[in-house]
């Protein structure tokens, strides 16, 4: 009617609009799974784990396996294990086994005001480290002349075992130290040489740079060969 007459108003629950708003529920359910699955498996899964740095962990143990001519025959085991998220490329490695002597000593105590660490050792003191085995090498990636690789992959590890000798009652005790450099980057060489120290023993040196994390320990591991 057009006077006295009111007005039929759409039905706004049509059959048809009902079926429009069902479909961009579902659209927009759809594109939310979208969005979870990739924060889950890209982010989650690839994207966040390769900004993280490497996590290496080095450990060692020493045994004595036996004696010939006055020798003391020492096994070496050395484990470098990736727990981390990313390739571990190394830079160089240098291993190195100290001997040293425990001597009766009585040491007097010295007050200290707040200290950040402290040792007593009262009936004993320990001499001098002598370096009595090394192995060392500088990875390709340290230096393109070098033809050595070492890299481990998230959750790998490489084992390695040496045999040496020290002479018979010279050393009450044997320490094991490790220099491992080490960066998740491979992109281009990061300059890397050995340093032979004075008495034999050898260090890794490299750019210290945010590129490198640096490992170095002295002991990881030692041994009472009397």
């Amino acid at each position: 009617m057009l006077f006295g007459g009111k007005r039929r108003l759409t039905n706004l629950r049509s059959p048809h609009l009902i079926a429009i708003v069902r479909d961009v529920v579902e659209v927009l359910a759809i594109l939310a799974a979208g969005v979870w699955a990739f924060y889950i498996f890209a982010y989650e899964n690839r994207i966040k784990p390769s900004m993280a740095n490497p996590d290496v962990d080095v450990t060692a143990s020493i045994q004595r396996i036996g004696e010939r001519n006055g020798l003391i025959a020492i096994g070496l085991h050395l484990r470098l294990q990736n727990i981390g998220t990313v390739k571990a490329h190394f830079l160089g490695l240098a291993v190195n086994v100290y001997g040293q002597r425990v001597v009766s000593s009585v040491s007097h105590v010295s007050p200290q005001r707040n200290p950040l660490k402290y040792v007593f050792a009262g009936f004993y003191r320990t001499g001098q480290p002598v370096p009595v085995y090394t192995y060392a090498y500088v990875t390709h990636l340290g230096d393109p002349l070098s033809q050595e690789e070492t890299e481990l992959g998230p959750g790998t590890a490489i084992d390695n075992y040496r045999t040496f000798y020290v002479p018979h009652n010279r050393f009450d005790l044997l320490t094991v130290g490790v220099d491992a450099p080490y960066t998740k980057f491979e992109d281009s060489p990061i300059p890397t040489h050995l340093v032979v120290m004075a008495h034999g023993d050898v260090r890794v040196a490299t750019l210290i740079s945010s590129r490198v994390e640096l490992y170095n320990i002295t002991p990881v591991t030692s041994l009472d060969v009397r």
